[in-house]
């Protein structure tokens, strides 16, 4: 249908949608700047059935989810451009080729924008319950999807799967619906390039030689503070205190290239790094914790001959959390910043000495076999309660 015609229709479904409850989101964090980014990659007018590997990646995300429906939706300010289908009849991907934003279930993943949205019966979640008296999901149970975030952090879209019944995945089920939400991302990006370089397709690859601010969808991170770092203070020389703070960082940093861990920085007695940038390895949180619990034995390694030797003993305290984070690379410097890593100091500032204290997303990454002590929730200051475990 032309674009007129779409228009008047679109109206209508608005209308329906008000009619059966359908509440349209509001107060999308930043919202300008991910429209503006919609707009520069010129993705909801681009056409994606030219480029085999969208398909092959949405039907991907069905068999990796085991469910019937993938799609590739891109949401514009008050449209959604669906640019890929798998599972769909002729019939109903005419009809998803362009909805409103209101009555789309994607919309609700731009509230996350940096997490997989899961709604395992839209029946009953009380954001989709009313979606079953349109005709168009009247027959949908099951609804994930994993947001389609650019290097520069901002959420275009979703790779979503949907399932006529209610269904659960595991944790490596959503893993993977990420990461085919990735290859999606860096599809756009990649085939951005090659337009703004004359038909040169040219691949971004991280050089640490270069500046460059991206975001990554997976990573762990973790604070490391010495408890009781204040009074260590008043008791030392200013010399045996850069001394041992020395011995106790050139001991990190050497524990960290084994683990592949990559040391952000120092700050007074807290030592703080991150894993899974930028190879994004599906190991590194099991990275992370192995890492934490090497400095734990690094650290009573030293406070044995502290004893001998009638010094202070230094007891850490150690705080992890996996999530999505932006990464800048600078020239013979490197930091993170985002939320993620705001909750890793949480989890270290309510951690307990000698303890690795992690948040429940390290722990689904580390699966079933670990030996984990459920600390229950816990408030973590200014981020509400999270569940949280100790490592055993």
């Amino acid at each position: 249908m032309n674009q007129s015609t779409q228009n008047q229709f679109n109206d209508i479904l608005r209308q329906q949608g008000i009619q059966v409850g359908i509440k349209p989101i509001e107060g999308i964090p930043n919202e300008k700047c991910r429209l503006e980014e919609v707009e520069r990659l010129g993705v909801l007018e681009k056409d994606f059935s030219v480029d085999s590997e969208y398909n092959s990646l949405t039907q991907l995300a069905t068999i990796t989810t085991g469910t019937q429906i993938g799609l590739i939706n891109i949401l514009g300010s008050n449209i959604q451009r669906c640019k890929m289908d798998f599972g769909f009849s002729a019939d109903q991907s005419a009809m998803a080729q362009e909805l409103p934003r209101e009555i789309s279930v994607c919309q609700y993943s731009l509230l996350i924008p940096k997490e997989t949205l899961i709604i395992e019966d839209m029946f009953l979640d009380e954001r989709t319950k009313n979606f079953q008296k349109l005709e168009a999901y009247s027959s949908l149970r099951f609804y994930a999807g994993s947001p389609l975030v650019t290097s520069k952090g901002y959420s275009i879209g979703t790779l979503c799967v949907l399932g006529t019944e209610p269904k659960k995945i595991t944790h490596d089920q959503v893993e993977g619906l990420r990461m085919l939400g990735d290859l999606v991302v860096h599809s756009i990006e990649n085939d951005f390039l090659k337009k703004q370089n004359n038909g040169r397709k040219e691949v971004a690859h991280f050089n640490q030689n270069e500046s460059m601010v991206r975001h990554f969808s997976t990573s762990s991170i973790l604070f490391a503070d010495f408890v009781g770092f204040t009074k260590l203070v008043e008791k030392l020389e200013a010399g045996d205190l850069i001394e041992t703070l020395t011995v106790f960082f050139k001991g990190f940093d050497r524990l960290a290239k084994k683990h592949n861990v990559t040391k952000v920085k120092t700050i007074g007695d807290c030592y703080m790094c991150v894993s899974g940038i930028p190879e994004q390895e599906k190991e590194h949180a099991l990275n992370m914790c192995a890492f934490a619990l090497d400095m734990l034995k690094f650290v009573e390694g030293i406070n044995i001959q502290h004893e001998v030797l009638e010094k202070p003993i230094w007891k850490l305290r150690i705080g992890i959390h996996s999530g999505p984070l932006i990464a800048n690379f600078q020239v013979g410097a490197f930091d993170v910043w985002g939320d993620s890593v705001n909750i890793a100091a949480r989890m270290e500032s309510s951690g307990e000495a000698g303890k690795v204290h992690i948040s429940e997303k390290t722990a689904d990454h580390l699966g079933s076999e670990a030996s984990l002590i459920a600390r229950g929730e816990v408030e973590l200051k200014n981020k509400g309660c999270f569940r949280t475990f100790f490592i055993n």
